[in-house]
This record gives C-alpha cells, structure tokens and sequence, in this order.
C-alpha cells in the first residue's frame, strides 16, 4: 500500500510540474484533468493495480484537501473586493440554478449530475464539484463527467473570454477584470486568463480584479457546502432532535476553522511575521492542491470509460449553456452600473 501512494505521488508531483512548464510556454492544460485522464489509462490497461488505494485517495485525501482550501479564503479580502462583483456573482448563482433545472427536465439528466454541473460553473469549478460530490454521493462517473465539462468550459473560455472581454468592455480592465472572473469556472483557468487579458492589455488592474472576483467566488464554498450537507440531510430524513450536531461532515468544520484561522491571522498577525504567515498559508495551499490532485488521480483509477460514455454529449450541451448564461448576465450588469 505504501508502494502504491508513493507511486501515486510521484505521478501527480510530474503532471503538476509538466502542467506549470507547458503554463510558461502559454499552453494551458489543466493539472487536474490530466490527472483525471492518467488515471483513466492506468485503470482502462490495467498499467499498475492501484485497487488497495484509490478509495483513500478519492475519500480520506479528498477531504483533508477540500478542509485545507479554507486556510485560502479569508472573510475580510470577501468584503473587501465584493463591493461592486458580489451582486453579479449571486445573481449568476440563482439564474444558473433555475435555468439549469429547466435543462435538466428538458434534456432528461439525473439531478445529481446537474447538481455538480450548477455548483461546479456557479462557485468554483472542480474544487466545488470536489467538494459537493462527498456530500451529495454522486458515483464516480457523474464526479468525472462534471469534471470533463468544467474542464472543457472552462479551457475554452480561457483562449476565448479576454479577448472578449476587451471587445465588450472597450478594454474598462476593471469590469473586464470582473467579467473573467465571475463567467471562468476553475481557478487555474481563471489566472490563465487574467495573464493573457494582462499580457494583451497591459493592466495589471485587470488582472487584480481578476483574482479578487474569483477570491469572492470561492469564498462561496463557506455557504454553499454547509447549506448543501444540511439540505442533504433533510432531504434523507436522517435529523432527529439529537443529531443536529452531526449535521456537518468534519471536512466541513475543518474548512471553516482554517477560514476563520485565516481571518483571524490577517488582523493580529504583527507585521514583522506577515512573511512568515504568508510562506505558511502558501504551504498550506500548496498541500491541499497536491492532496485534491490525489484524489483526481484516484477518482480516474475508479471510472470506467464504458460508463463515462453512456452520459453522451447532454451533460456538455448544459455545461456551454451554463457559460452562455454567465457571460450574458455578466456582461448586461456591468454595462449597468
């Protein structure tokens, strides 16, 4: 067993290196999702037999990860950066969960599986879908498929959306800043955009407002994922008048303890250690990249491509509508205010 997570370490470690050489040379290609399809291969050849594994790896690593992601997000940097993106971003959020309620009985997808595809477009891309899937219990193939589409989206929407942002907004780098940042799914995807946009336009302002829409959207992962898991167990009739205090998955109280550590930190923190504080929360995010990309990988070891197949191209179909969705009700807000 030992063997294999060691295995699965240096296969990970590669693909991320690879991932960050290829990102330097401008060719974007997602760390996660090359994760994803090498453990796809491994599983399909049978190449190594990770089977003593890959249920850790998509399970316990998953949500060490997922609790980690709170050390990012502070509540301070939310209120700071959401005075003018905050409103768009829940608008997008109740629009995208309406419309895609309507698909979902028109295309005849299970909700499960439209549940992921809303929350993944909506908050924060594959981490979201990460995150929602070990409260909502999707299998393993709906978790793949919602990753395929955010993937694809999103990658697309990275050569596509600065260009059109700067046409749009007649290069305002603010709002165009604001626009990339609330329409692109993934984080990676939405730094990868924020550097061309930067690069194109020569505003760093816009890249500034980039990362700060998106900051705010993550940030939504501390609303979304509690209200989930309490509607979850509603809907399951599993609370009874002493279950209250298990309502939240301990990766979830994690997430928020992190969140509010982070918080905490960034008002007393003496100046003299901010450097330190910050080397600290960057090694932390880095764990928790690494431990979200293990579970990517085992998540692959766990998916057959017979079934990934069966979902056809409806899934896909929802993902380009949920896109065209955000672009249009982003773009007539800012051109609003």
């Amino acid at each position: 067993m030992i063997k294999n997570f060691l295995i699965a370490a240096i296969v990970v470690a590669t693909i991320e290196f690879l991932s960050s050489i290829l990102a330097d040379n401008s060719i974007v290609i997602s760390s996660a999702i090359l994760c994803i399809l090498i453990g796809l291969g491994i599983n399909h050849f049978k190449i190594i037999n990770f089977d003593n594994i890959k249920e850790k790896l998509t399970n316990v690593f998953l949500k060490i990860g997922i609790a980690l992601v709170g050390i990012q997000l502070s509540f301070f940097e939310f209120y700071a950066y959401g005075k003018i993106s905050i409103l768009i971003i829940l608008i997008n959020f109740l629009i995208v969960f309406i419309i895609i309620k309507l698909l979902s009985q028109f295309l005849n997808l299970k909700s499960s599986l439209i549940n992921l595809l809303a929350i993944g477009s909506s908050v924060c891309g594959i981490t979201a879908i990460m995150a929602s899937s070990t409260i909502i219990k999707n299998n393993k193939n709906e978790i793949g498929c919602a990753v395929a589409v955010v993937t694809l989206v999103g990658t697309l929407s990275v050569f596509i959306s600065p260009y059109l942002a700067g046409l749009i907004f007649d290069q305002d780098h603010i709002k165009s800043g604001i626009f990339l940042g609330a329409t692109i799914h993934d984080t990676s995807q939405v730094v990868a955009a924020g550097k061309i946009y930067q690069n194109t336009f020569n505003s760093v302002d816009a890249f500034n407002s980039t990362i700060s829409t998106k900051l705010i959207r993550n940030s939504f992962l501390l609303i979304i994922i509690p209200l989930l898991a309490f509607s979850y167990r509603l809907k399951k009739n599993v609370i009874d008048k002493t279950s209250y205090s298990n309502l939240l998955p301990s990766f979830i109280i994690f997430f928020i303890f992190f969140a509010v550590i982070r918080s905490l930190g960034d008002i007393f923190i003496p100046v003299n250690l901010l450097g330190n504080w910050e080397v600290m929360i960057n090694g932390a995010s880095i764990i928790s990249k690494y431990f979200i990309l293990l579970a990517l990988l085992g998540l692959g070891l766990s998916i057959s491509i017979t079934n990934l197949k069966s979902f056809g191209v409806k899934p896909f179909v929802v993902g380009f509508c949920i896109s065209m969705i955000l672009i249009c009700s982003t773009t007539i807000y800012l051109k609003l205010i």
